[in-house]
């Protein structure tokens, strides 16, 4: 935004010019002080950035926005680097140039900068940053990398400066912790009594070689602390890069060191990984200095009455509390010295295997993969502890490269299959060691391959039938020939079934198969075929009887009914890959060979599976109100049928319908699709309120699955597979018509409907429908295409039961029947003459006129008509009497 060479100069004749721009950075370092402030503090983020003339405008979540600009500078270049190609863009343009995501090969941050005027790239060939010929718009420039945007700007001394903001993504929006959580030695929640209290003591002297040092006399310990589990959202916030405290409702801050890590397969930590990856972590605490042996059975409780129960603390980040006050930290007083050594023993001992999966109580055969691994020790008396090589082993473990620091063991590829004893060294809170009884066997595992060969992906689509084997049969993977083309030393190799497993990650999550520690076991789900002489599955491949090069087919089983099935409980459709590991004949099973099998696991569309009937117009779903005694109902079931060729029971669909004003519109029954409309919401005045209902239609693929049989019968996980496997149409319209929407009445003339006025007979009636040869005669209330003939038989003083008395199977009643319930209409009759009123007799209509001095009227007659239901329809007809 301002350049060094040109602006800050020293001759007297521009100091005018100085002193503005030096107020101008001055108010600039003001502007960014205060959204550092909102972003560390106040939990605000970034939503947008803007290039504008002298710098860059930011606006931020809470609604603000800030001009960070500089007069007649020019404007900033904003600068963004894909997050999955790691290709750079400069003001929207794409320059060719990539950088990684993180870092790069050579372990150097690849992110471009300004220099001279000139923009920099990393340059792999050369190892170093070059210029480029892309010219930067002015010293200002903002890089959007990794959900963060770095704006580069300078101080108020003219210096280049980096202030490192959040993004919409990579904003913290919620934290989620265990309601009435409390941390001891073990974590428990709902009761501090649940939770075994933290402990510690003063400690002898101990010239210790662990990880803490040595211990002085007297020196406070503190033992293990449990471990709770947090979940953040977005995913992708990394909570440890956080300032984390725990506060009290009056704003003290708890005396420890709240740390976070990430946790991936529940509660255990793998790898070195900065950040979590599914939005899972670790939570744990440690004591600070002020935490003494004369306080910590006082520091994390009240005073006065409360002086027995824990303080309640929140979880705050970056100053902003994410829980409620609901958070206690259990300790007790220490323990009196001496504190007896810790006993080892396995079951306290545990540690992650190759495939993510926890192992404990093992002290022999501890099967540790290449790479890092973090052994653990579970006491509650524990202060430190580690693992090294004696004796014969120290030589042998310094040969193969095999490095123990702490409790964590590195193991090289060159090690692989090696087996080493080591000596867990232990120190209790009292500062006494563990002597006695604390060897193990360290088995590093066989040689693994890290990029298999990938073959093309099976399409496996989930399908309704009737047959439940069919809707998840066997998925059928081709290797092609992919084994063929292996060496004639690895196939000579495979001399066993055993020596081939089909496994998948164990970060894997939703594949629709359920494995066994990652594996698909031989036995009970996986086979192995040969190809016939079409190249199909042909008869069954044995490692005995047939070469490597002859395996390709694997089946995997998924169902056999519809209760007995190997369904895993997170199963859902996506993308997914297994490997099928070919190892060696030996003990340790070195990695031969790895076959990587992409398996793409969909469902059709609800579209593929059904298709309207003629009860749509132009879209919309017509739907006519039907009673229930006084309710108002109407069915959805006569809304789809099923696809020619496709084996779907349209009778399960399943219908949700959008709220008004955040009241529901009615309760669908799902067994039989009809909605029970509210009326309170749809009705107003005796009247439609609302005539169109949005709605969604959804099918579960996966309905006719009885049970969940991967670990046991369990309702709610067979219903959340279910759901999973659930396909939804768009929204639609249902458009409701009333129960006598289109009745009326009407009057005959030979066959005709009089559409003029209609005599009333020299006797004061207007004759009922009859139908002398076959010509329609009379008056008639007309639904659906079909007349009832009005007279006191069908009109009557109570609803008839008859139905040939009835209209498309509506009872009618006068003004003297009851309200009208279930399949029921009231009628009344009205002229609007005062003089003149209206009733059926056994043949029709008869009008009575009480006032003598006028005999002969012209008028008009209505039907006032009143459904079960609530809703009034009126029809009328010009009526004289001469």
């Amino acid at each position: 935004m301002v350049s060094s060479t040109g602006t800050f100069v020293s001759c007297k004749d521009y100091d005018d010019d100085i002193d503005a721009i030096n107020k101008e950075l001055t108010d600039l370092k003001s502007k960014l002080s205060d959204l550092e402030s909102k972003v560390n503090a106040g939990g605000a983020y970034v939503t947008k950035i803007e290039s504008v003339d002298g710098g860059f405008k930011v606006s931020v979540s809470d609604g603000t926005s800030y001009n960070l600009t500089v007069a007649s500078a020019a404007p900033g270049s904003k600068v963004v680097i894909d997050d999955k190609t790691g290709e750079i863009s400069i003001d929207g343009k794409a320059t060719g140039w990539f950088a990684t995501t993180g870092e790069g090969e050579e372990a150097v941050d690849m992110t471009p900068y300004v220099k001279d005027g000139y923009w920099y790239f990393y340059d792999k060939a050369a190892k170093d940053f070059v210029k480029s010929e892309y010219k930067a718009a002015g010293d200002a420039y903002a890089v959007v990398k990794d959900g963060v945007v770095t704006l580069h700007m300078p101080d108020e001394s003219g210096k280049m400066q980096s202030i490192v903001l959040p993004l919409t993504a990579n904003a913290l929006t919620a934290i989620s912790l265990p309601a009435g959580l409390t941390i001891g030695n073990t974590v428990a929640t709902g009761a501090a009594a649940d939770a075994e209290a933290i402990s510690s003591a003063k400690a002898a002297k101990l010239d210790w070689k662990g990880p803490k040092g040595a211990i002085e006399k007297d020196q406070f310990l503190v033992g293990q602390i449990g471990v709770a589990d947090l979940v953040v959202s977005p995913k992708n916030y990394d909570l440890s890069a956080q300032k984390l405290t725990l506060v009290d409702s009056k704003g003290n801050v708890a005396p420890v060191k709240v740390i976070a890590t990430p946790n991936t397969f529940n509660s255990v930590i793998v790898g070195d990984r900065a950040a979590s990856e599914n939005g899972n972590w670790n939570l744990t605490v440690e004591m600070t200095d002020e935490v003494t042996a004369d306080n910590i059975n006082k520091v994390f409780k009240g005073t006065g009455a409360n002086a027995d129960k824990e303080i309640l603390y929140a979880l705050c980040v970056n100053g902003i509390p994410y829980t409620a006050y609901d958070i206690a930290i259990k300790t007790k007083a220490p323990e009196s010295s001496p504190v007896t050594a810790i006993t080892f023993a396995a079951a306290n001992l545990s540690y992650i295997d190759a495939e993510g999966t926890e192992v404990k109580g093992a002290t022999n055969a501890i099967e540790l993969p290449v790479g890092t691994t973090t052994l653990k020790y579970a006491a509650a008396n524990l202060y430190d502890s580690y693992i090294t090589f004696e004796g014969t082993y120290k030589a042998k473990a310094e040969k193969l490269g095999v490095k123990a620091d702490g409790m964590t063991v590195t193991v090289p590829q060159a090690a692989s299959g090696e087996t080493l004893d080591a000596t867990v060294h232990m120190v209790n809170i009292g500062g006494v060691e563990t002597t006695t009884s604390n060897t193990i066997t360290l088995k590093l595992a066989g040689a693994s391959i890290d990029t298999p060969t990938e073959i093309s992906a099976t399409e496996y689509k989930v399908m309704p039938n009737a047959d439940f084997t069919k809707v998840l049969p066997a998925i059928l993977i081709d290797l092609g020939d992919a084994l063929s083309k292996l060496d004639a030393a690895t196939i000579e190799a495979v001399q066993k079934a055993d020596q081939l497993s089909v496994v998948e990650a164990a970060t894997q999550e939703g594949f629709i198969v359920a494995s066994t520690a990652n594996v698909f076991t031989n036995t009970t789900l996986t086979k192995y075929y040969k190809a016939d002489a079409q190249g199909k599955k042909g008869a069954e491949w044995s490692a005995s009887d047939d070469g490597l090069e002859s395996l390709r087919f694997i089946e995997i089983a998924v169902a056999t009914n519809a209760g007995t099935n190997n369904v895993a409980e997170d199963a859902k459709p996506g993308k997914y890959t297994l490997n099928l590991v070919i190892k060696d004949g030996t003990t340790v099973g070195n990695e031969i060979a790895k076959i990587a099998m992409p398996v793409n696991v969909t469902v059709p569309a609800f579209d593929d599976l059904f298709a309207a009937t003629d009860a749509w117009t132009e879209g919309v779903y017509g739907a006519r109100i039907y009673p229930s005694t006084d309710d108002a109902l109407i069915s959805m079931s006569n809304a789809y049928t099923a696809k020619s060729g496709v084996d779907a029971n349209y009778n399960k669909i399943a219908y949700a319908f959008d709220k008004i004003s955040d009241d529901a519109v009615g309760e669908v029954n799902a067994s039989t699709q009809q909605v029970t409309l509210n009326k309170d919401v749809v009705y107003k005045d005796k009247a439609l309120a609302n005539s169109e209902l949005k709605a969604t239609a959804s099918y579960s693929i996966l309905d006719a699955m009885t049970a969940y049989t991967g670990s046991g019968s369990d309702e709610t996980i067979l219903k959340a597979i279910k759901k999973a496997f659930t396909v939804e149409s768009s929204k639609f319209t249902v458009k409701l018509q009333t129960i006598f929407d289109g009745g009326k009445i009407v009057f005959y003339k030979d066959n005709a409907v009089v559409t003029g006025t209609v005599g009333i007979d020299a006797d004061g009636k207007i004759a009922g429908l009859t139908k002398p040869s076959n010509k329609k005669q009379g008056l008639a209330i007309n639904f659906l295409s079909a007349d009832l003939a009005v007279n006191s038989t069908n009109v009557a003083d109570s609803y008839t039961s008859n139905d040939a008395n009835k209209l498309q199977g509506y009872a009618f009643g006068n003004s003297d029947a009851s309200a009208a319930s279930g399949k029921q209409i009231k009628v009344t009759w009205s002229t609007g003459i005062p003089t003149v009123t209206v009733k059926e007799d056994a043949s029709g209509l008869v009008f009575e006129n009480s006032d003598p001095s006028s005999p002969t009227y012209e008028t008009t007659l209505t039907a006032t008509f009143e459904d079960a239901t609530g809703i009034v329809y009126t029809s009328s007809i010009k009526v004289e009497k001469k």
